[in-house]
């Protein structure tokens, strides 16, 4: 009685328990509102805080086997890491959630996975496999057309999507008509997804423009300026005030242009935007040359380059990491495959040792029992034996591959830090390597010198001979100043026609006579491409490091940098075919940094003095 009575109260408990946790499940509907308010939030900005709550809603559907909703938050969390730069993972997720839509065979998912894929390779610049991905959305759309059980709704809601993102990857591509083509809405009448088609617009708006199409493209921009898109939506506010000012800009509205620029051009400062900060600076530059503020210019100019190489340096990064992602998927799916193989072989030893204690049960005589274990034995050791040599076999592969891939690593290193052209370093390498160039010498009269070298008119032998001739000119132009230069001197290709000359152990007085020395090189040479003879010149400026100021404050090699580009430009704006350097005493300078700025002529040194 009393094994009984405690049976029937473990039932009860279990009973019990077991309502408890069905009472605790959240219902399909709960959850979808739940998915929809993360959908919502996730339109104004992508949030890595809200990685916690998509995380529990799958839980919450995987518990229900809510596919659908897994999927959902699959495709939302990879998208927030692609906003985040984490394409690896981002990769993984929208994999995983095509490959749930697939086993449900649901047509819609589908395309909206491709879609999610398509945009990710955008992002890594792989063109051909965006276009392979919406190719597919469009053949699912079609599917969707025919199949009689479809909402409409939902086939005309990717049918946008899908104009969308072909308008924008034909932007990207540079061909803008087909992407004004592409971007209509004719036929379309989706009436829940406002947003959707103010990011349309805005694509269509953007290649009207880059056509120079501005009167095309100010309707457009009117129709989306009462968008709820740009009140809730950072991004899309200032990718707003981008078009907006470049239609400015085309049209001649100088001033409206600054007005509508300058404020977009702040509010990217907090953000991850570098492509629009790029962009915006590069409108400025543009605006305030035809004002005639051609100071302003120069420096939203140069702003703007220093956007587009760190820009160029996180696409670099970005393709590293989609190297980094093909290889992680094909290393998963070895595994995967290696732990498969080793399922099955376990499962025949388990079924050959089940077969061989049936034998033993079976066996009737002691000598066939001792025979029968003796087999069992032999072929146990056989099996460690070749489980040893399975295993050393895969140890040798993995130590192969993983050589590999610090070679390929090694390799992509030294690509990411040289200049295809001219073979030199580039700027890239030296902030990577700054520290160990320099030279922190207590002597100031062994010091190292900043040169910064720019060849003078060189847009003109672009414009003129064409870019060809400019890329030889560079080269030819990398070899001469080489060849002025001892062992220890490095010298970057610092962007464009800009290079930097390290110089370490070297006092000011071989500095003026080594750069009088490149400087004569340069204009003695005769630079030459298919035959045709070319002559350029040089603007060179220059500064020792370290530099002491008052208090005994050591200045920093990025301000000694800064100074000699102030003495480049003082070269440059005094017209050219010129040197100018910092010639400072060997004492500290009782002036702080900005002072030295101000009283730079004081101190400066230049080829027509040393002429004179």
């Amino acid at each position: 009685m009393i094994r009984l009575g405690a049976t029937l109260h473990w039932l009860l408990s279990l009973l019990f328990s077991v309502s408890v946790t069905a009472t605790e499940l959240a219902s399909p509907e709960q959850l979808e509102k739940s998915l929809a308010e993360l959908n919502e939030t996730l339109k104004s900005d992508f949030d890595l805080s809200m990685l916690p709550e998509l995380r529990a809603l799958r839980r919450d559907a995987q518990a229900i086997d809510a596919l659908e909703i897994v999927a959902h938050t699959l495709l939302l969390e990879g998208q927030l890491r692609q906003q985040h730069g984490d394409y690896q993972q981002s990769l993984v997720l929208h994999n995983d959630a095509l490959q749930l839509a697939v086993e449900r065979q649901d047509l819609a998912l589908m395309a909206q996975s491709r879609l999610a894929i398509a945009r990710l390779e955008m992002d890594l610049e792989r063109y051909d496999y965006a276009q392979r991905s919406l190719d597919d959305v469009h053949q699912l759309i079609d599917q969707l057309y025919n199949k009689a059980q479809t909402t409409p709704y939902v086939a005309l809601q990717l049918l946008l999507a899908h104009r969308l993102w072909q308008g924008y990857l034909y932007v990207l591509l540079g061909s803008y008509h087909q992407a004004v083509a592409a971007l209509h809405t004719e036929k379309l009448v989706v009436t829940d997804t406002p947003e959707l088609l103010d990011k349309l617009l805005l694509v269509r708006a953007w290649a009207l423009l880059k056509l120079g199409h501005y009167q095309q493209a100010q309707p457009i921009l009117n129709q989306v300026a009462q968008s709820n898109i740009l009140i809730r939506n950072q991004r899309m506010r200032i990718r707003f005030n981008l078009l907006q000012s470049m239609a400015w800009l085309q049209a001649g509205a100088f001033q409206k242009t600054l007005d509508t620029a300058m404020p977009a051009l702040m509010e990217t400062f907090t953000t991850r935007f570098l492509e629009e900060q790029a962009d915006l600076q590069f409108v400025l530059s543009n605006a305030y040359v035809q004002l005639g503020d051609y100071q302003q210019a120069h420096l939203y100019l140069k702003r703007y380059a220093l956007s587009k190489d760190a820009l160029n340096f996180q696409k670099r990064n970005n393709k590293l990491l989609q190297l980094e992602s093909q290889y992680a998927l094909a290393t998963q799916k070895q595994q995967l495959s290696l732990l498969e193989k080793d399922n099955a072989i376990q499962a025949q030893e388990i079924f050959r040792h089940q077969q061989i204690l049936e034998n033993t049960r079976l066996a009737q005589q002691r000598g066939a029992l001792l025979l029968i274990l003796a087999l069992a034995l032999l072929g146990f050791l056989y099996w460690r034996w070749q489980n040893k040599r399975y295993l050393s076999l895969l140890e040798e592969q993995v130590k192969q591959r993983t050589a590999e891939l610090d070679e390929r690593n090694r390799r992509l290193q030294a690509l990411s830090y040289s200049d295809s052209l001219t073979g030199l370093h580039n700027r890239h390498y030296f902030f990577s390597a700054a520290d160990k160039l320099l030279v922190q010498s207590q002597d100031v009269s062994q010091s190292t010198i900043f040169f910064l070298i720019d060849i003078d008119h060189f847009k003109q032998v672009n414009d003129s001979y064409g870019h060809a001739a400019g890329d030889a000119v560079l080269q030819q132009f990398a070899e001469v100043v080489r060849s002025q230069l001892r062992a220890q001197d490095e010298l970057v290709r610092w962007g464009g026609e800009e290079f930097l000359l390290v110089m370490p152990q070297t006092d000011m007085t071989t500095a003026q006579q080594v750069v009088e020395r490149l400087h004569n090189a340069v204009a003695q040479y005769v630079f030459s491409h298919d035959e045709q003879l070319l002559s350029c010149t040089c603007s060179i400026g220059f500064a020792a490091y370290p530099l002491r100021l008052a208090d005994a404050q050591l200045a920093s090699w990025e301000q000694v940098l800064e100074l000699a580009d102030n003495c480049l430009y003082r070269a440059k704006n005094g017209g050219r075919n010129a040197w100018v350097g910092l010639k400072l005493p060997a004492q500290p300078l009782a002036m702080t940094f900005e002072q030295l700025q101000q009283n730079m002529e004081t101190f400066t040194v230049t080829s027509t003095q040393l002429a004179g």
